[in-house]
């Protein structure tokens, strides 16, 4: 069984791995910086699981950032019926790709 952690970034919960790379809400680090992940809410390691509350003592997620970049274009139509009303927008998030390099408890 493989190793893997859930953490809380940017408001958000991620699954990761070692090896793995993510994509997650925008970081200030720059590209090829590392980076270290202290909210880690659950930890699973040879068949054992840690829970924390409401997070793990001691772990934490180390990662590389890969990438800074944007999304795709989420394209957001409104529409007033009978009033000859239509408008479209185009939003594109900020996001940052990192690879994880490591999980420690």
């Amino acid at each position: 069984m493989t190793t893997y952690a859930i953490i809380r970034t940017g408001g958000k919960q991620y699954r990761v791995q070692a090896g793995q790379q993510v994509t997650i809400e925008k970081l200030p680090e720059q590209t090829g910086d590392q980076v270290v992940f202290g909210d880690v809410l659950l930890v699973a390691s040879e068949g054992q699981v840690r829970v924390g509350t409401p997070v793990v003592a001691g772990a934490r997620v180390v990662g590389t950032v890969v990438e800074q970049t944007r999304d795709n274009k989420v394209l957001v139509h409104k529409y007033r019926r009978r009033k000859n009303s239509r408008k479209t927008i185009g939003h594109r998030q900020w996001i940052t790709r990192v690879r994880i390099a490591s999980i420690e408890i």
